[in-house]
């Protein structure tokens, strides 16, 4: 076997039975989202059954996978399951990927000048998923034993460590995007996850940050991070 394994899932390839049941309940969970949307939530328009599926899907896996990263450090015990928040993240990656195309295809033909008919994501929010998507792909393709060995440990995280960011450039991007859509059992989950993911974090880096008080380099990331939140919230949903 090639000692560098597949590009994705190369960790968890060692395990082919958790491997070949992620694949099936992957799929199963999208088609169940794909099953309701199309009978239920877009009027039976296959177009956008697929792409409101494959986005919930993705963003819920992903959302899932920061969440679980929290969970971890409440219960270390745990951290033994972390080939399935890898999973998870990759997984999530892939299925973004599926939407990007469905919607490029479907919504604007691939006319990139109707995709960035401004540049401003408060009034185009396709430009916060344009942030985002890079970042998780980045987050995906690195998300193996063999990255980390190339990159080194150190490296690795900082490159890792950016999925903060695309997280924040995700949240706003569905969050405007369509709302309706969101009106759901799937997309009230997805706002669910998205509430505990986010105070998971935010609840570590108080505990962590907070021990060396606030002032390594990590902390004052975190805090710009924090402040780009409340600023693009006020105004997204509070300025007139």
């Amino acid at each position: 076997m090639n000692p560098t394994g597949p590009v994705l899932f190369a960790g968890a390839m060692k395990n082919k039975k958790f491997v070949i049941l992620f694949i099936l309940f992957s799929f199963l969970f999208w088609l169940l989202q794909f099953i309701c949307q199309y009978f239920f939530l877009s009027d039976r328009d296959i177009g956008y059954s697929f792409i409101r599926s494959f986005s919930l899907t993705g963003a819920l896996f992903i959302s899932i996978s920061l969440f679980s990263s929290a969970v971890f450090k409440w219960h270390p015990q745990w951290a033994k399951y972390w080939t399935i928040r890898r999973a998870l993240g990759i997984a999530g990656t892939i299925f973004i990927s599926f939407h990007i195309l469905f919607v490029e295809h479907i919504v604007f033909q691939w006319n990139l000048r109707s995709v960035f008919y401004s540049l401003n994501p408060l009034e185009n929010p396709v430009i916060f998923g344009a942030i985002a998507f890079p970042i998780f792909f980045v987050m995906g393709v690195t998300s193996t034993d063999w990255a980390l060995i190339k990159l080194g440990g150190k490296r690795w995280k900082t490159i890792h460590r950016f999925v903060y960011l695309g997280y924040y450039a995700a949240i706003f991007h569905y969050l405007q995007m369509n709302p309706v859509a969101l009106q759901n059992i799937f997309g009230y989950l997805l706002l669910l996850l998205t509430f505990l993911a986010l105070t998971g974090e935010l609840y570590w880096f108080i505990r962590i940050a907070g021990k060396n008080r606030f002032m390594t380099l990590g902390a004052k990331v975190g805090f710009a991070i924090i402040l780009l939140y409340l600023i693009t919230a006020y105004l997204v949903f509070f300025r007139k």
